[in-house]
């Protein structure tokens, strides 16, 4: 059956129950990184107004252009689906007071929820994503970048994806962006014939981003270029430096990469992506950097922020691509207490209590013997459990044989 009634809309995705088990243990992580960080979660509205994102992002990004979810309420007011969630963190933080109040504070956030872009949808890349997102408040020293990196490596371990690399760069500041976007446009402008259309309006609109084209030919028309981070002022310069040297100090592998340019308005100096071969074109997993301009810009308030997101789908296909398990060892309790229903119910929640941290399934107590332990044989082909009046019995389908247990007893056969 596929029709407008049972069909979920091109790029929104209905997530089963097979697959939520890698997104509840991503989820996990996160909290459990960020908690011993000490890292405050902060949750913003799905619908915001559009001109948070129009002055934040810029308003020739492709995000704004082209992707985002816009429309006018009913009071007229143009709002859209949130497609990115620094922007709506910089707007809840100034809003509340949580980062200036007659004086910066130092925060650090972390989020996590759906982001609505409108674009072709592929492997990794939905229409409605997921992304989990840190950001620093109030750090303009290199420590604070040093332990984002830190902690986004800390996440991969933990979840065990070992095949993703850190690419950085610096973009410097203004000044140097439009220095090096001039040099890029005198080169690009002389040709024109190898661009697309959508290339040439790049090129217009921000040519920083032909650094990181696809197209074979404007990279090898680009690469008479010096890379940006030999370009930049001496401050940004040196700070690049400083933490090119202690990623070094602390044995973190990195790629120093002139196409990590990012696509927003808002970043400076420190831009950074990890990125894999896993997973074709949408290689990067996290993506983030500096972006010390962008709340002085739309809130006339001078604070220092850094920030990184990652894309919680393309999380979810490494960890399928490594194989990590989804399936979850689930015992079966079998009812062969007659009609005594209340102690069937009392017997097989005292075993949950007993065990929380395991997954227990009632067949359906009201079914023969058999059918029931045919059925429990379905669901754990091992082993099953069986209340017999007040006796809990222990089955093996290696052998067929019963055991009389206690529930106390019970630990030492669950896995």
């Amino acid at each position: 059956m596929s029709n407008k009634h049972t069909t979920s809309l091109r790029g929104f995705k209905d997530v089963l129950p097979e697959e939520l088990y890698y997104y509840r243990l991503i989820e996990d992580v996160f909290k459990k990184i960020t908690n011993s960080y000490s890292i405050n979660e902060l949750r913003t509205p799905l619908l915001e107004s559009t001109t948070i994102f129009d002055k934040s992002l810029g308003s020739q990004t492709d995000i704004v252009t082209k992707e985002m979810y816009v429309f006018r309420d009913k009071n007229g007011e143009s709002v859209c689906l949130r497609p990115e969630g620094t922007s709506s963190i910089v707007r809840s933080v100034i809003q509340n007071n949580l980062v200036y109040d007659r004086g910066i504070k130092k925060r650090k956030y972390w989020y996590y929820g759906p982001m609505f872009r409108y674009e072709r949808p592929q492997k990794g890349r939905l229409r409605q994503f997921n992304q989990f997102g840190l950001e620093y408040f109030g750090y303009p020293g290199i420590s604070s970048d040093i332990e984002l990196i830190i902690l986004i490596n800390k996440i991969f371990t933990a979840l065990k994806i070992d095949d993703c690399q850190l690419h950085i760069n610096s973009i410097g500041n203004q000044v140097d962006r439009a220095r090096y976007s001039s040099e890029i446009k005198s080169i690009m402008s002389r040709n024109t014939s190898i661009l697309t259309d959508g290339e040439k309006v790049t090129l217009e609109n921000n040519p920083l981003r032909l650094l990181d084209s696809k197209n074979s030919q404007i990279k090898d028309t680009l690469s008479s270029l010096p890379v940006l981070y030999k370009s930049l002022n001496e401050k940004s310069q040196k700070r690049f430096d400083s933490i090119i040297k202690l990623l070094d100090q602390l044995n973190i592998n990195y790629i120093l990469d002139n196409t990590i340019v990012r696509g927003l308005d808002y970043y400076n100096d420190t831009v950074m992506e990890w990125k894999t071969d896993k997973l074709g074109s949408q290689d990067a997993i996290c993506a983030g950097g500096r972006y010390d301009q962008l709340i002085q810009s739309n809130y006339s308030i001078d604070v220092p922020a850094v920030g990184v997101a990652v894309g919680v789908e393309r999380l979810v296909e490494m960890l399928k691509i490594n194989q990590a398990s989804s399936e979850k060892t689930v015992y079966a309790i079998v009812n062969n207490s007659g009609g005594d229903m209340n102690l069937f119910i009392e017997k097989s929640e005292l075993i949950r209590v007993s065990y929380p941290q395991h997954s227990f399934m009632n067949t359906d107590p009201e079914g023969s013997i058999s059918s029931q332990i045919k059925y429990a044989k379905k669901l754990n082909d091992k082993l099953a459990i069986i209340i017999n009046n007040n006796q809990i019995k222990l089955h093996n389908f290696k052998d067929n044989n019963e055991v009389e247990i206690s529930i106390p007893e019970l630990e030492k056969y669950l896995y």
